[in-house]
């Protein structure tokens, strides 16, 4: 069995308490720093001081377009542009609305270098993580 090489760097993770606490399990377990936040306003402000290499934030937050709207803020803002955004939800159990960032349209108003569907394989989530943090 073939046990992947551990991933550098920081990950800041926006979403509630008790999946950051699941979400810190996963990357930890895959080498990565964990640092975290449950809403965009305090997330902005700790990627702004800790530069994590990546973000993994909740769409649905304290407003049901947080996430969206966190992508925005992070790539009009100089010091974050360039830092990979992966947005996650399970929008689509709840409204039935699909969300593609190979449309076009989409990418022109979700600024994210990834969007993932809750439920998520925790093998497939790191995957996404380890290739964006490869192409940086």
């Amino acid at each position: 069995m073939h046990t992947p090489e551990p991933i550098d760097g920081t990950v800041l993770v926006i979403d509630t308490s008790d999946r950051i606490l699941a979400q810190q399990a996963i990357f930890e377990g895959a080498g990565l720093h964990v640092i975290s936040a449950t809403t965009v306003e305090e997330g902005m402000r700790m990627a702004r001081a800790q530069h994590p290499d990546l973000v993994v934030s909740e769409v649905m937050l304290e407003k049901p377009d947080a996430g969206f709207v966190l992508g925005y803020k992070m790539k009009k803002d100089p010091a974050l542009a360039n830092v990979p955004l992966v947005l996650l939800s399970s929008v689509f159990q709840n409204t039935g609305k699909v969300f593609d960032l190979n449309s076009p349209e989409a990418r022109t108003w979700i600024k994210a270098d990834a969007y993932l569907e809750r439920p998520i394989a925790p093998d497939r989530l790191v995957a996404k993580v380890r290739s964006l943090l490869h192409k940086k």
